[in-house]
């Protein structure tokens, strides 16, 4: 049964014979009426005060799983940022690396046509030079070569005549490196 303030101090008791003195009864109702109110009033502001913290508390709840989450969205951020960067590392390092497969093969190739190219020369002045001396030899041996008869203009023979000795084709020198 609950009681409010009010009930207690209106609260009539029956007399009887040698009862209660009525006055320190009512004096009595009316403090314990007083400290009910009292009471009532501190359950009533705790109670308002209770729902302000939960609120509060509500707030702050929900303050602190906006920051979880953001942290964690973050987190989740900041690791697909260096797993990107890592992947874009990786692909650019490999295409560097292509990059450089390609120009050292192209100055293989450059080497090996410029190499080809030196031989080829190579091979060219030995057989101009072969040819040369088979040529200076001729006419060596037409300056050498002395005709039978004194005093006759001295004509150059063709190879295969007789009495004049052929001039030996010219050899291949071998070439040098």
């Amino acid at each position: 049964m609950e009681l409010s303030p009010l009930e207690i101090t209106q609260r009539e008791f029956g007399r009887k014979f040698r009862g209660l003195d009525p006055e320190e009864v009512h004096t009595f109702l009316e403090q314990i009426a007083e400290e009910m109110t009292r009471l009532v009033q501190e359950t009533t502001d705790r109670a308002a005060q209770i729902q302000r913290l939960e609120a509060q508390l509500r707030v702050h709840q929900e303050r602190e799983d906006s920051l979880r989450n953001t942290l964690i969205s973050a987190q989740k951020m900041t690791d697909e940022i260096k797993a990107n960067a890592t992947r874009e590392a990786d692909l650019v390092l490999k295409e560097a690396e292509l990059k450089a497969e390609r120009l050292l093969e192209q100055a293989h190739r450059k080497l090996a046509q410029v190499q080809a190219e030196i031989a080829e020369l190579v091979r060219q002045r030995d057989l101009f030079a072969a040819k040369l001396r088979g040529l200076l030899k001729t006419h060596l041996e037409l300056l050498d070569f002395q005709p039978d008869q004194p005093g006759s203009p001295a004509e150059p023979s063709k190879p295969g005549t007789p009495g004049v000795p052929a001039a030996e084709p010219p050899k291949p020198a071998a070439p040098s490196r």
